[in-house]
């Protein structure tokens, strides 16, 4: 006799003489164990690793994209500043040269507020092989149950909601988390999540019903609307007394984001600072359209995922970590430098973190970073798993490798951070580190397994230092058929809006 969750999939023989229909999954604690086994589920062996059976797994082949590069393509790695940078780079992390020329199949099906900052890398081939390996260790780690996973700064949600899409590719269609438990400052993005959730299949079509009449008029409805929303802030704080002023402030904010000419910002008030970007009639057409597919796809995410989103503070977001978690810290950045920073400095974190005013409605300069990098120690010490993107600035770099615990050898750090090339630019480096937290063995076991797993769905070789490796020299056929390869791709690049765009 089987019994299993009806949620997760989760199965065991069942041979206790109580009765336990109905009860909580010990699994994902969210549903109920049901008498009987699935078509599809999967069981526990002995070292607490899944083992699935018939699930279903997403049909995914990650997609190539951009031009081969080199570290001269690099502007951080120019010169004697940059050379000194570069060496940096090689001896203390693990620079993953192809990071943003592998993304996800259909990577663009969630990006629901464009242009909008905090999208491109996490929907990145590597961003969600990364997380669901680490996921499936800390499953271990927990000895069994789900990891939930936490995100202090969601945004526009391109982690979860690309996990929730792809995860389970790459875990044989065992779900990687339980839930999903998300933050922000913005109380557009977090309105309109659960706008969604209240309106479900009604969501798409009652905003675009709206959205026809503002194109009607674009200029002076972007006008009207950032008027509108000088303290729009305010309607939402009043979701549950007032839903239907709730819903048309949340969809004023997503209609200024996508008319937008390189991404919003918000005032300390709330107040949407952005610029109108002209489009033709056809043009705004075909937006809609777009718009119409995307909001589509993240209403049904957000309808069938587990959920607790609230606009707050990251670190209150972080109070509700538990050992078992896994928190997915994508920060609001500094301003860029690889100027290096002695590995023994006090507080390195903030060495050259100068103010970028990324954060929309606060301060992400020295101080900020070095209450980020306290908040991840705590986290750490208290068992939970931390995963930290960032800039790759060398301070940075040496204050997220001090939390790596568990006795890690020092020579064995750079296997932590992984670097790589901004999705954008040539002149900034951006940084994955994973702190496995204390008493996780099998999630520190794990980045090396990453790499592996990388090389294999056709990254490059990180470990051989392929990268930073001369380059196979072409003969004249195949460097041909490179130049024609490498324009197609540039002008693919070219065509895409930049989620990174200076503002």
């Amino acid at each position: 006799m089987h019994i299993h969750c009806d949620r997760c999939g989760f199965e065991r023989v069942y041979t206790g003489a109580q009765n336990q229909d109905g009860m909580p999954c010990v699994v994902c604690g969210l549903g109920r164990m049901r008498n009987g086994r699935p078509a599809r589920g999967f069981t526990i062996g002995a070292d607490f690793r899944p083992v699935p059976h018939d699930m279903l797994v997403p049909n995914y082949h990650a997609v190539r994209t951009g031009t081969r590069s080199t570290p001269g393509d690099f502007n951080y790695f120019a010169g004697i500043h940059g050379s000194a940078y570069r060496e940096f780079v090689q001896e203390h992390t693990s620079y993953v040269g192809a990071f943003t020329n592998l993304l996800v199949p259909d990577s663009e099906q969630f990006a629901w507020l464009t242009p909008y900052t905090g999208n491109k890398h996490n929907r990145t081939h590597f961003t969600q092989l990364a997380l669901a390996r680490v996921a499936q260790a800390k499953f271990v780690d927990n000895k069994g149950r789900l990891p939930r996973l936490i995100e202090p700064f969601v945004g526009s949600g391109q982690i979860w909601l690309n996990s929730a899409c792809w995860g389970k590719a790459f875990t044989g269609g065992v779900q990687p988390f339980a839930s999903v438990v998300a933050g922000d400052l913005n109380h557009y993005v977090i309105g309109s999540y659960w706008t969604m959730r209240r309106l479900g299949a009604r969501f798409v079509d009652e905003y675009l019903k709206l959205a026809k009449a503002w194109d009607a008029d674009l200029s002076g409805s972007f006008a009207q609307l950032l008027s509108d929303l000088q303290h729009g802030a305010l309607a939402l704080t009043r979701t549950v007394e007032d839903p239907a002023t709730a819903m048309v402030t949340c969809f004023k904010y997503i209609w200024l984001v996508n008319r937008c000419v390189h991404g919003t910002k918000l005032s300390p008030t709330g107040a949407v600072v952005a610029t109108c970007k002209n489009r033709t009639p056809g043009e705004l057409a075909a937006l809609r359209t777009q718009e119409r597919d995307r909001l589509g796809a993240v209403r049904d995410k957000v309808v069938g995922t587990m959920f607790d989103f609230e606009c707050r503070d990251f670190r209150r977001t972080c109070e509700l970590a538990e050992p078992g978690d896994i928190v997915f810290m994508d920060c609001p950045f500094p301003a860029f430098s690889n100027g290096l920073v002695p590995g023994d400095a006090v507080s390195p974190e903030t060495a050259d973190s100068r103010t970028a005013n990324t954060y929309g409605t606060g301060d992400d300069g020295a101080a900020f970073q070095k209450v980020i990098v306290d908040v991840a120690r705590e986290l750490s010490r208290d068992g939970v798993t931390v995963l930290l993107c960032n800039f790759a600035n060398p301070g940075l770099v040496h204050a997220y490798q001090r939390l790596v615990a568990n006795g890690v050898a020092a020579g064995d750090l750079k296997y932590y951070t992984f670097t790589y090339r901004s999705p954008a630019t040539t002149t900034e480096a951006y940084q994955l580190t994973v702190i496995p937290g204390a008493g996780n063995r099998a999630v520190t076991a794990g980045p090396r397994q990453i790499l592996a797993d990388w090389h294999q769905h056709g990254g490059d070789d990180v470990l051989a230092g392929e990268f930073f490796a001369p380059r196979q020299v072409l003969n004249e056929t195949e460097m041909d058929f490179q130049l024609q390869y490498d324009a197609q791709q540039e002008r693919r690049e070219q065509e895409e809006d930049s989620d990174y765009e200076p503002q």
